[in-house]
């Protein structure tokens, strides 16, 4: 499991002719580090006393974003052993087998939980922008940013592997997941971008 090697041997193999790590992993390990950096803002406004009047709601926070972060460190690897099952099933399965189906909907599994846990942790990020500490707001933004980054990329494996997925309702149920999101996710990184900004520039 990658997530108990090193980083450079994750970089190494993701860099190398190998099928898997791919895009996948690396949005939900773009998506923990983003969850990582809103736990540190969240442990240096709890117990803070300037922040003491949040201290309920930031201790909130640090519970479900390390949920969210434990949650995508399992999907680093799994979206690994979705493709190489897949990936083997691809040249040994009969095409359109109800076997390749069920691979298929594994590998868009995998990605779609990381977008969800992507969208619920950027609304988490705005509350961080509006209360957290503001010796911290760069690493509240650059949370945004790559929490947003990994939900559209996450996306795109979602919607390669639907390409080959008859299941009409499996389909349907995942766009009605993404669709809002593709739109809300943008409007609210760039919101919580402003708040950010409004702190540096004070």
């Amino acid at each position: 499991m990658y997530i108990n090697k090193s980083l450079r041997e994750y970089l190494d193999d993701l860099a190398s002719k190998k099928a898997a790590p791919g895009g996948g992993s690396a949005a939900a390990l773009s998506a923990a580090i983003g969850a990582g950096l809103m736990s540190m803002v969240a442990n240096y406004t709890t117990g803070n006393p300037k922040y003491k009047s949040v201290d309920a709601v930031m201790a909130d926070i640090l519970v479900r974003v390390t949920q969210a972060r434990q949650d995508l460190e399992s999907l680093i690897d799994a979206d690994v052993n979705a493709y190489e099952k897949l990936s083997k099933a691809v040249h040994s399965a009969p095409k359109g087998s109800t076997e390749l189906e069920k691979l298929y909907k594994e590998a868009a599994r995998v990605p779609l939980d990381t977008c969800k846990i992507c969208a619920d942790c950027l609304k988490l990020c705005k509350e961080l922008a509006l209360k957290g500490n503001k010796n911290l707001v760069t690493d509240t933004a650059i949370a945004a940013i790559l929490l947003e980054g990994a939900f559209f990329s996450a996306k795109y494996n979602v919607y390669i592997n639907l390409k080959y997925i008859k299941d009409m309702e499996f389909i349907g149920s995942a766009h009605a997941i993404l669709s809002p999101l593709e739109d809300s996710m943008p409007k609210l990184k760039e919101e919580i971008l402003e708040l950010c900004e409004d702190v540096i520039s004070k």
